[in-house]
């Protein structure tokens, strides 16, 4: 792996962490709901493990499909508080 790649690599990892911070919760009874932030973490996160098994693909689906469900169900811990 070149060092570009894995700058590359990091960097979308890094913005995918990012992207699923947690929400301030609040009083007002607001509802978070699986937004596009979310799903531009889900897709950052896939950049980065795609980058990560370039030729081994079926490797990166299940990775990403695990931090879809993980990025999902924080929201719906978010929405609990």
């Amino acid at each position: 792996m070149t060092v570009l790649r894995g700058a590359i690599e990091t960097v979308a990892l890094f913005v995918a962490l990012f992207l699923i911070m947690p929400y301030i919760p609040s009083h007002e009874g607001f509802v978070h709901a699986f937004g596009p932030t979310q799903w531009m973490a889900v897709a950052a996160f896939g950049a980065s493990r795609g980058l990560r098994w370039s030729r081994r693909w079926w490797i990166a689906l299940p990775e990403t499909a695990a931090f879809g469900v993980f990025a999902w169900a924080l929201v719906m811990s978010y929405n609990m508080l």
